[in-house]
């Protein structure tokens, strides 16, 4: 299950398995950027 756009959950079609994943990858190489910012402060 998933939550749509409305706050609704909804079941985790493949298409929103990808989405997931994007996002997921996105997130995951912000938080790695942000830790290198932040070791570089130091």
């Amino acid at each position: 299950m998933t939550i749509n756009g409305n706050g609704a959950l909804i079941p985790l079609t493949p298409k929103f398995k990808e989405i997931n994943t994007v996002l997921s990858y996105i997130h995951k190489k912000r938080l790695e950027k942000g830790q290198k910012l932040f070791m570089t402060d130091l």
